[in-house]
């Protein structure tokens, strides 16, 4: 009976121990997988940002093309 008793708590505690090594390796992976998920928003937001700032001043070259363009017209038609 002590024997079985002494084996149950000798497993019990290798159980325990195993798992504590399991957890300690989990924060890790999870820390990881924070980090790479952390690296790719700042990369898609720098990239959208610079989507947009590049679809801004494109748009303002086209308007500031298409007012220059409107005001030769009208000057023309003037003369």
């Amino acid at each position: 009976m002590r024997t079985f008793l002494t084996f149950t708590l000798l497993a019990a505690f290798a159980l325990l121990a195993a798992g504590a090594g399991a957890d300690d390796a989990k924060p890790n992976r999870i820390e990881r997988g924070v980090n790479k998920v952390e690296k790719g928003v700042k990369k898609t937001a720098q990239r959208t940002g610079n989507a947009i700032e590049r679809g801004a001043k494109a748009t303002e070259r086209g308007v500031t093309r298409t007012v220059d363009r409107t005001e030769k017209k009208v000057k023309k038609i003037l003369e």
